[in-house]
């Protein structure tokens, strides 16, 4: 199944960007008011899920120089602050996880500090900074579970080279409140248990359950390649899953995602000579 995002961008380039925002936001409350789901609300203690069913981590500095490394420990204090709302979080049989609806609006008065963003292609600070690495390892985790993604917004550029990437490219997750957001659905027949915290060096997202799974999930890589388009250069690849059952079903494998991102860093040397 080819996951795509259900809730398209809407570019409208004549208007400032706030003005953008505030449009896109009135946009989604709209429609969440029109085409309510069931979003998951409750929070429990980790001693009623004893088994760890799914669990990934990133680490919170990439590089020791260069601007992705800028405003490290302001990002790792938002992703402490994001990953308190979402520890603990439960999603019942038929609930949806929202990120957004998780977290909450990241402003100053919540204690949010400007962070390096991603915003229309370039690297700036903003207060709700950081972020997307969190929503990266729960977009993880949601594939390792096999449920069903009902909206999720791929990263426009590769940010940086392959220094302890540990997951193919394009197996991001972007995401901005409140229009810009990361949602799955709980369709295994229990309940799920959402665990984050910063542990420096890392950040860690885990799933517990009161059962273990039925398969057993892997991601592959294929077609990877960096390509020049006039005076960019690009990455391509298609990422495929393979969910094993461990019992009766035979296996599948579908293709999940075909990427192809603006790299942001230089990588002449990376491209294959013609």
């Amino acid at each position: 199944m080819l996951v795509t995002s259900k809730v398209p961008r809407v570019a409208v380039p004549q208007l400032p960007f706030a003005v953008r925002v505030a449009l896109l936001r009135v946009r989604r409350r709209a429609t969440e008011a029109l085409q309510p789901q069931p979003v998951a609300r409750r929070v429990s203690g980790g001693d009623r899920f004893p088994l760890v069913v799914a669990a990934r981590t990133s680490p919170l500095k990439r590089s020791p120089d260069g601007p992705i490394a800028a405003f490290g420990e302001e990002k790792a204090h938002n992703l402490r602050l994001a990953a308190e709302r979402i520890d603990g979080l439960v999603i019942a049989p038929g609930e949806v996880f929202s990120f957004c609806r998780s977290v909450g609006k990241t402003t100053r008065r919540r204690g949010y500090r400007p962070a390096l963003e991603l915003r229309e292609g370039k690297l700036v600070a903003a207060v709700d900074g950081g972020l997307c690495q969190l929503a990266n390892l729960l977009y993880l985790l949601a594939l390792d579970l096999d449920v069903a993604v009902v909206e999720r917004h791929h990263h426009s550029v590769d940010l940086f080279r392959d220094a302890g990437r540990t997951v193919p490219f394009g197996l991001g997750a972007t995401v901005f409140y409140n229009y810009l957001d990361l949602r799955f659905r709980n369709t295994l027949p229990f309940p799920l248990r959402l665990g984050a915290r910063v542990d420096p060096p890392l950040l860690v997202a885990e799933v517990r359950a009161t059962r273990p799974l039925p398969f057993v999930v892997r991601l592959i890589e294929t077609d990877h390649r960096f390509f020049r388009r006039g005076d960019a250069v690009y990455r391509t690849n298609r990422i495929w899953r393979e969910i094993r059952p461990l019992t009766g079903s035979p296996l599948r494998l579908e293709l999940l995602l075909v990427n192809e991102s603006r790299v942001l860093y230089e990588a002449g040397d990376l491209v294959d000579a013609p």
